[in-house]
């Protein structure tokens, strides 16, 4: 077998032959059949979802009690429920072996989302999209394209005028992201529910062919925020912190699902068990992002305290930082 046939093999079947591969089990059977392995894995991701959903509960208190603005503070709340929530659904797919497919699917549309309400935040920052440009123009003669992930393949993409309409374009193509995500995550449904392991290729060409509004997505984000990273009004609310936390979360959930569908194909974790080989790749996938929930959010507890960030501005520190900051400007003006 030539090296471009079994790399085929891997993409649309595997290198396993398994004689007796078993099916994917009901929850009730899976649970009263499981490894030990699979049991201490159970439990530990079962603390660990319960302590980040515990972070997230305290993260949505303090953002309701400490942000005046409401839609500042439902953008907030989104992005702060990201990590509980993937961390959820993971768990349940880890209970339910059955409904992986659909928790990667919703966790997915739920980041893609979260790329728009990161450019919405951004905008509510600065009162609005004229606003925002206005402010740009003051500061900045450019519009940064050299930005993930196109700078790693275009190392010496140009600087490109800064304009209004340039910049409402970066948002369409942020906005467009979770719009096609929706179409392909509706279809993918269909696609699976009708043919299960048989919609496998046209799943994979229909992942091919939305791939590209999603990077477009995420190039539009990192164009966007690298460019006003430079406004020094952007310093006290620590958005770069969000963003970038939002940004590698979403990277390495993203990453995970190909990587470990691939380990599987190849036979790293053989022809299974109690499940599957797939679905036993995804098991520890599924572990593996609720570690990764807990981290997120434990960092986020740690880097975006209402003490640091000006989000929270009826923070007491917040309100003294304020009124040191007019004091300072009001002894600075000339009499």
């Amino acid at each position: 077998m030539t090296l471009f046939d079994t790399l085929v093999k891997l993409l649309t079947d595997s290198l396993l032959n398994c004689t007796n591969a078993t099916e994917v089990p009901h929850a009730s059977e899976y649970l009263s059949n499981l490894p030990t392995s699979f049991v201490v894995a159970l439990s530990l991701a079962s603390v660990i979802c319960m302590a980040t959903a515990s972070l997230g509960v305290l993260h949505i208190l303090y953002i309701s009690v400490y942000i005046t603005q409401s839609d500042r503070r439902l953008f907030i709340v989104y992005l702060a429920s990201t990590a509980p929530f993937v961390s959820m659904l993971s768990l349940v797919a880890m209970f339910m072996p059955r409904v992986w497919f659909l928790s990667h699917l919703i966790s997915f549309q739920y980041f893609s989302v979260a790329l728009w309400v990161i450019i919405c935040l951004l905008m509510q920052i600065f009162e609005g999209h004229h606003s925002l440009v206005s402010k740009m123009s003051e500061h900045l003669q450019h519009i940064e394209v050299a930005t993930p992930p196109f700078c790693c393949v275009f190392p010496c993409l140009p600087k490109i005028q800064l304009e209004s309409r340039k910049v409402r374009i970066c948002e369409l193509m942020v906005l467009q992201a979770p719009c096609v995500r929706l179409f392909a995550t509706l279809a993918s449904l269909v696609i699976y529910f009708e043919y299960q392991d048989k919609g496998l290729i046209p799943l994979k060409v229909l992942d091919f062919i939305t791939l590209p509004s999603l990077l477009a997505g995420i190039y539009a984000t990192h164009i966007l925020v690298t460019t006003v990273s430079r406004l020094d009004e952007l310093i006290s609310y620590r958005y770069i912190v969000v963003f970038r936390i939002l940004d590698l979360f979403f990277m390495f959930f993203g990453l995970q699902q190909p990587v470990f569908d691939f380990l599987a194909r190849y036979g790293v974790f053989g022809c299974g068990t109690v499940l599957p080989a797939i679905e036993t790749s995804f098991f520890w996938k599924n572990f593996f992002t609720v570690i990764e929930s807990f981290l997120v959010t434990l960092i986020s507890t740690i880097l975006l305290q209402p003490s640091k960030s000006s989000f929270f501005d009826k923070h007491p520190s917040c309100r003294s930082m304020t009124s040191s900051r007019n004091s300072h400007h009001t002894n600075e003006t000339p009499t």
